[in-house]
């Protein structure tokens, strides 16, 4: 599958007309909502903070991460998401919480909706386990006395659940537990075969006209790959966030 580099903001937002939105009109008016909900100011913050309080290195010998899609693709996930008013949403991958805050944010702004997230986190404050983490995985790190989602809101945690562990064992158990879902974003270990794992347990729980969505796509082919297994044409929301839709 061809892999078309977007290069600006217009070139996206107009690739997302027809496929989501029905004009630039009713996407402006979703980031609209967002900038006037407070959440970029709070994220500034939070990046502040972490720039000024977690300067050492990861016990695993990296620099810090604070995490998160790019500026940009924030807010076109979070206008997906109004526009899908999905129920029942799943994520893998939280750590700091800025994209599961977006994502919150919809449903909030919607006024329906759960969102349930698996996260496998690395501590500032702990022992330096190797074997316990893709090799892969850099320097996304959950602060010294911090816990997993602790940049999210509290006046959005309420359509939460978090769910502790690698998706490879805690993804099939909680998507068992639900009917169906209607969006899904990857954005934990970015292993081929992980990315894989997940994008096929996902589909197959993932309803009619339902938004699998993936954030680092170009890390390897994972994403490309199964999109054209399930003959689904790729949508951009910025330069390392895509979806298709089931």
């Amino acid at each position: 599958m061809a892999r078309s580099i977007v290069k600006t903001r217009q070139e996206v937002d107009q690739l997302l007309l027809g496929p989501v939105f029905d004009d630039l009109a009713e996407l402006d008016g979703y980031r609209s909502e967002l900038r006037q909900s407070g959440l970029f100011e709070h994220v500034e913050g939070v990046q502040e903070w972490f720039g000024e309080n977690v300067t050492d290195a990861t016990p695993r010998g990296y620099v810090p991460d604070l995490a998160g899609i790019d500026r940009g693709a924030d807010a076109r996930l979070y206008a997906v998401l109004r526009k899908l008013r999905p129920q029942r949403a799943v994520e893998t991958g939280v750590c700091t919480g800025i994209s599961t805050a977006f994502i919150l944010q919809a449903l909030n702004d919607n006024r329906a909706g759960k969102l349930a997230s698996i996260d496998w986190p690395e501590y500032m404050d702990a022992e330096p386990e190797q074997d316990r983490f893709w090799e892969g995985k850099g320097g996304a790190v959950v602060p010294a006395g911090k816990e997993s989602g602790w940049a999210i809101p509290d006046s959005l945690r309420g359509r939460w659940e978090l769910v502790i562990g690698k998706s490879q064992e805690q993804l099939p158990p909680l998507l068992d537990r639900l009917d169906s879902i209607d969006f899904f974003l990857h954005d934990g270990e970015h292993s081929y075969d992980c990315m894989a794992f997940e994008f096929e347990h996902a589909f197959e729980k993932l309803r009619e006209g339902g938004v699998l969505a993936s954030d680092d796509v170009n890390w390897n082919g994972a994403f490309y790959d199964f999109a054209l297994r399930v003959s689904r044409p790729v949508h951009g929301l910025g330069s390392h966030v895509a979806f298709i839709v089931k």
